[in-house]
């Protein structure tokens, strides 16, 4: 079991102003900068120093000790969005990047329009949304887009949305999904300075996950993480019943498409037995209401699971039909902040399941028994 009565973490008043900050950029598949940027000066302001990959993902690193096993904790920093495929002068054509896949594309669309190398943004809408699969990016859409100045060919636009919101629990995002995932793991990483229990905890901040899991493919195909370390997957995903918003982090068993390693998940079972005697929730469930970043690993060869904070409005999707704010609850946050440093404890100690040992060799009176011979009539 943990030796610390509480899980180290850190004050929600700091988690809330991590999330704020990695939330105000603008993001979209291939358009991340802003966010790592984010990433990378919460991280480094904490004294963790960060390095970049050859394909602009941001990667770090806490331990200490001799850890028996690492962990990789990895979240995605883009969001569905829209990218400038045409443009004369105000006006053009954008193509949907991700997942958005409303029941009802409004006939406006609010929207503001951002380029990769900074500058003032400026509002735009899109209308008359025409079907135009693009599989290479994930896309289904293409739309007018109508500008308050000049448009370029390779500006991206997000939705006109609050970047994160507060009230009370509730947090208002525009992309909660990856974006709280980010925040969870600067946390837990900032959490674990000073711990001087074993561990050994990579993470990995990738690009382009909306329009392919794209980032964690390439840092699986080139070799840019720990081969033998055991990879979570963080996201903000889909609420299900059985995964509800409040009721604390999700520790997720599978996908749409893939179930995750049961040998990755043991540490992040240990670690919600030790949260439960500490009165703090988690959940368990198989969400197949999406695809995550696990699911590249583990068909890749790597041993992976995932965690998921539930999401309302998941992608955007207003109960209406047309868009509004990603949901996620402060509590679900912090209970995974506290998931997560527990897990990496539990790696570094190499812990198994309270109730394992039980069951790991079968009794002798039991093994006995079965080998009796049937008796005769």
């Amino acid at each position: 079991m943990s030796s610390r009565a509480v899980p180290r973490s850190i004050e929600p008043d700091e988690v809330l102003s991590i999330l704020a900050h990695i939330a105000l950029p603008p993001t979209a598949p291939y358009h991340e900068w802003g966010v790592l940027d984010a990433i990378r000066s919460e991280l480094e302001r904490g004294g963790i120093p960060t390095k970049t990959d050859p394909f602009g993902q941001v990667h770090a690193r806490v331990s200490a000790g001799g850890a028996k096993r690492a962990l990789v904790f990895a979240a995605h920093t883009d969001h569905p969005a829209f990218e400038v495929i045409e443009a004369s002068g105000k006006a053009g054509k954008a193509r949907v990047l991700g997942g958005f896949r409303q029941r009802v594309f409004p006939p406006d669309v609010a929207v503001t329009v951002h380029g990769d190398a900074g500058g003032a943004s400026f509002a735009a809408i899109l209308t008359e949304p025409v079907a135009d699969i693009e599989p290479l990016h994930n896309s289904t859409t293409v739309c007018r887009i109508d500008a308050e100045k000049p448009l370029a060919v390779g500006q991206f636009a997000v939705l006109d949305l609050p970047a994160a919101d507060v009230a009370g629990d509730e947090i208002r995002m525009r992309a909660a999904d990856d974006l709280a995932g980010c925040a969870l793991i600067v946390s837990v990483l900032l959490a674990l300075r000073g711990e001087r229990a074993p561990h050994d905890v990579h993470a990995i901040f990738t690009r382009a996950e909306e329009t392919g899991l794209y980032g964690a493919r390439l840092a699986a195909e080139d070799g840019l993480l720990p081969r033998d370390a055991y990879v979570i997957s963080v996201e903000a995903s889909r609420a299900l019943p059985g995964a509800e918003a409040g009721r604390g982090i999700v520790v997720r068993a599978g996908d749409l498409h893939n179930t995750f390693s049961n040998e990755a998940e043991r540490y992040l079972r240990v670690a919600r037995e030790r949260l439960a005697e500490r009165g703090i929730p988690t959940q368990r469930a198989l969400l197949v209401g999406g695809t995550c970043e696990a699911s590249s690993f583990v068909r890749l060869g790597w041993t992976a699971t995932g965690i998921a904070l539930p999401n309302i409005n998941y992608h955007n999707a207003a109960a209406d039909g047309g868009f509004a704010p990603e949901i996620v609850r402060l509590g679900d946050l912090l209970s995974g902040i506290a998931l997560g440093v527990e897990a990496a404890l539990a790696a570094g100690e190499d812990a198994d399941e309270s109730w394992w040992p039980d069951v790991r060799i079968t009794p002798t009176v039991i093994r006995e028994r079965l080998q009796r011979d049937r008796p005769k009539g």
